[in-house]
């Protein structure tokens, strides 16, 4: 409303200009590599510890990214973190799957650390099988006697063992049944064993897991099916992190207000007992009435997100994500009848039901004393969760066992089935006491587990914390750019840092010239970039920063020693992993503007030793040709020692504090700018700019960012010819403070009676 002003009078007023915009250090760096767990391609923010550990997963030494975001957080508030996996999936050659009594148990192969795994050969048996003996003979082996019985000692992951690192000849690889997209079925019979030869295996890319769908009690002879479950997080490591119990189950019209049934909802941990539960959260008196405040996909959630190849962000689903863990998918609404209620759930696709259970245990359902006792504490029904951590137990099989088509699937579990329970008309009072767990099966991580996560000096093209980035169509660098692509959209994703642990220019070019793309483009963010390999000399360092030249990029040298707070041992990691956390800490005691070097905003924490103790020529030949050395100090730590960027023409921009001073700068303009947009382009409209930025400045200047500056917005830069193009312009002419790299004194030594000049 306009201020009415009648009668004569003095009238004050306040104009608060003293408005700063958001510090780049406020919003945070990304970081984008391989993680244990988590969303892929999806940036996500975290703003602590605990919640990257329950998100991502605890640093263990697997990837660099988790160092590099556990060292930024102690500094910094505010992180986004974009998990890579593998997008292109793996093919095997010739491994060979051993099946017993129709059922397909696993398959064997040699620990090699190629691509394509390797079949030790035929499958021969000894005489008299019942337990399950056999020999496996192949190159190199021998003639090992084995058995299929999870209690032999001669047991099949004893004698070769489950991880393609280990000490042993071979191991066992279990697959999961979805990724498998070919399988070309090839059978040899011996005596009483049958060996299957799958001469090619395509496996796809990274997946989320999923329950069964869970199922209502017989309806006129049907049940139907009425949710799942998925998880946020992608990746073979989701399979084991939760499970979901199903309880307080009320008949349709029990629950006022709905004629639909209630029950809850609650997220357990994997690993925990029907008498001790883990709850990690509890979803009470849902329904699958979407017209309820209390559906079951309004209370959890069903939104899940997509990314393409080109970053473009597709949000699915219609309701919010209420639970950290998990979305629900529902059927369509009139898929099922209104009185319908949970009451058990389809067949895993994953565990074995061998039909001799001395060799591998059939897949047995509980059903406990939850039947008899309303609110009963007893075991939950469904799938046996129990005896989780005992060998050959059936929460073990619905992990990792495969089957081939058709074989080896569960039946359906219903109360109504397996306890001989049937609902009869309305009667409903037995029906609160069904209790029942359902387990995640299908995520997938999409790569080999015959090529390990390699660091340190094991890094090169095609193997970098396990992914190959060789080339720009290398599916380890498919996955980088996805992820880069991802946060790529400036009006989506806000970020001051771009980082990837463990991508090395010398050996993934396409990559590093990806993340700078990025950051040129957004044109709001630097990446800290790692050029060389962790033995590479400074001739090899100066090499690869001078085939590029870019002002939005800084290299640093040489590798660094860091503690890994898992093992207590010392483990070498490359500067991108510590030094955001340097620009973290620089931008908390300084300002973006000042430069993140020296020993006052310049020291390294967690860094223990440098691997290559720099002379004072050799840091001038790094810093001569656009790279920052890293220097070890005695008694003063070690310190980043320089602030190049990596521009190869010398200006102001040449520097790391200048850039970040125009990133802060363009961003505060930019945000406040767009409140503009759509306003009459008039003097008022230009003082609303002028009276925003000029202070601003102002302030940057008093703070030792700017030594002087100018900002034009008026009729000499917004001609008739410019406002009828409907353009509102303004210049902005900043003199960016420079920093004192190289103090020089002079030391004057005068004779005896000198007179000292004033």
């Amino acid at each position: 409303m306009a201020e009415r002003i009648v009668s004569p009078g003095v009238f004050t007023r306040e104009n608060d200009l003293s408005f700063l915009a958001q510090g780049i250090g406020e919003i945070g760096a990304a970081f984008v590599g391989p993680f244990k767990q988590g969303p892929a391609f999806v940036p996500t923010i975290i703003r602590t510890q605990s919640e990257f550990e329950d998100k991502f997963g605890k640093p263990d030494g697997t990837y660099y990214t988790e160092y590099a975001v556990q060292n930024y957080l102690r500094e910094a508030g505010t992180v986004t973190v974009v998990r890579v996996m593998s997008e292109g999936g793996y093919t095997q050659t010739t491994p060979i799957g051993l099946v017993v009594s129709g059922s397909l148990i696993s398959s064997i192969h040699s620990t090699n650390a190629g691509d394509e795994e390797v079949g030790f050969g035929a499958f021969t048996v000894n005489s008299g099988t019942a337990s399950g003996s056999f020999v496996v003979s192949g190159s190199g082996i021998g003639n090992v006697s084995s058995s299929l019985k999870p209690s032999d000692t001669n047991d099949v992951s004893d004698v070769f063992g489950e991880s393609p690192f280990g000490s042993k000849d071979g191991y066992v690889y279990s697959y999961f049944e979805n990724v498998a997209t070919t399988a070309d079925y090839n059978t040899e019979t011996a005596t009483g064993v049958t060996a299957v030869v799958l001469p090619t295996q395509i496996f796809g890319g990274a997946s989320t897991a999923e329950t069964p769908f869970v199922k209502s009690q017989l309806i006129s002879g049907l049940r139907s099916e009425l949710f799942k479950f998925h998880t946020l997080g992608h990746g073979t490591n989701e399979n084991k992190r939760f499970k979901v119990s199903i309880s307080n189950v009320k008949a349709a019209g029990e629950d006022g207000g709905t004629d639909y049934s209630s029950f809850s909802v609650t997220i357990r941990g994997f690993a925990d007992t029907d008498k001790r539960k883990v709850v990690l959260e509890s979803f009470n008196n849902v329904n699958l009435d979407p017209a309820s405040p209390n559906f079951i996909a309004r209370r959890i959630g069903d939104m899940y997100r997509t990314i393409d190849s080109n970053g473009k962000v597709t949000d699915n689903g219609d309701w919010l994500n209420n639970s950290k863990y998990l979305r629900v998918e529902v059927k369509a609404e009139g898929s099922y009848p209104v009185s319908a209620a949970p009451f058990g759930h389809g067949a895993y696709s994953n565990p074995i039901k061998a039909t001799d259970a001395t060799i591998i245990p059939a897949a047995v359902y509980q059903t406990g004393s939850s039947a008899n006792t309303a609110g009963s504490s007893a075991k939950y029904a469904g799938f046996d969760f129990e005896t989780i951590g005992v060998k050959g137990d059936n929460a073990h099989y619905l992990n990792v066992i495969p089957t081939t088509s058709g074989v080896g699937n569960n039946v359906d579990f219903g109360f109504d089935s397996q306890l001989s329970y049937v609902m009869s008309g309305s009667d409903s009072s037995d029906m609160v006491k069904r209790q029942f767990t359902l387990g995640f099966q299908e995520g997938f991580d999409g790569k080999s587990p015959s090529i390990p996560n390699n660091l340190g000096a094991d890094i090169n093209g095609a193997n970098t914390q396990g992914f190959d980035c060789s080339t720009s169509v290398s599916a380890g660098s498919v996955g980088y750019i996805k992820a880069l692509n991802a946060i790529s959209n400036v009006d989506e994703y806000d970020i001051n840092m771009l980082v990837t642990p463990g991508i090395v220019r010398k050996f993934h070019p396409s990559v590093t010239t990806k993340a700078i793309d990025v950051c040129e483009a957004r044109s709001d963010a630097f990446y800290i970039a790692d050029f060389n390999g962790v033995s590479d000399t400074i001739s090899e360092a100066t090499t690869q920063s001078s085939a590029v030249d870019t002002n939005y990029a800084a290299s640093y040298y040489p590798w660094v020693k860091t503690v890994d707070s898992n093992t207590n041992k010392l483990i070498s990691v490359p500067p991108s992993v510590l030094m955001p956390a340097v620009f973290a800490a620089n931008d908390a005691i300084g300002a973006e503007w000042f430069a993140p070097a020296g020993l006052n905003r310049g020291g390294i924490v967690g860094a223990v030793s440098v691997l290559n103790r720099l002379t004072h020529s050799e840091r001038d030949t790094l810093y001569e040709n656009k790279v920052n050395p890293i220097a070890s100090f005695p008694g003063q730590g070690i310190v980043a020692f320089g602030q190049k960027t990596l521009q190869d023409k010398a200006s102001a921009l040449d520097r790391i504090n200048v850039r970040r001073l125009l990133i802060t700068v363009k961003k505060f303009v930019a945000s406040t700018s767009r409140f503009l947009v759509f306003e009459q382009n008039t003097a008022q409209t230009r003082g609303r700019f002028i009276n925003t930025v000029q202070p601003y400045l102002e302030a940057i200047q008093q703070r030792q960012g700017l030594y002087a500056f100018k900002v034009v917005m008026d009729e000499s830069n917004n001609g008739a010819d410019v406002v009828d193009r409907n353009i509102l312009a303004g210049q902005i002419f900043l003199q960016p403070a420079k920093t004192a790299e190289f103090i020089v004194i002079d030391f004057n030594i005068l004779p005896t009676g000198a007179a000292f000049s004033a």
